[in-house]
């Protein structure tokens, strides 16, 4: 089972990518990931708490990351029972827009269980971060240019 969410964002990949880097920064700012540390690094192990019907924690491992486009990681906390993986991409549009994808696979016996819970729960949050991750990079990206963002983009 896939979960795909996308969102149009009026700010440069860089800058988007500084906000979903700086871990401490996301209980400020993130309504679903609400804490998140560890080495953003291949191979680093994460401590995360994701808010769903109740917090959530688990502790996936960093699959890959590629400056400005790319980080992901697997959750196996429950072995093969259920897997899952999340990718946040970045592509660049334009100088200052980019679309930022979040993609999360479940695999394992018990995701058809749990799927439909998944597909709004999960889906609600990953689209829920994505608004808030719009709002605080186009935010900081006009307050760094002093330039508006243009009405209509989106």
């Amino acid at each position: 089972m896939e979960i795909h969410t996308s969102i149009v964002i009026d700010a440069p990949a860089f800058s988007v990518w500084n906000l979903l880097t700086d871990l401490a920064s996301y209980s400020r700012w993130n309504p679903f990931i609400t804490k998140i540390k560890g080495e953003l690094k291949q191979g680093g192990r994460l401590d995360m708490e994701m808010k769903l019907d109740k917090v959530v924690a688990i502790d996936p491992v960093v699959q890959d990351v590629q400056l400005e486009r790319q980080i992901s990681w697997l959750d196996k906390s429950t072995g093969s029972l259920f897997v899952a993986e999340h990718r946040l991409e970045i592509q660049t549009l334009a100088h200052d827009r980019v679309t930022f994808f979040q993609i999360a696979s479940f695999t394992g016996p018990i995701v058809s269980l749990v799927e439909k819970r998944l597909e709004t729960g999960f889906r609600k949050g990953l689209e829920e971060m994505n608004a808030a991750l719009k709002k605080v990079a186009e935010q900081s990206w006009i307050g760094s240019t002093g330039q508006p963002v243009l009405a209509g983009k989106n």
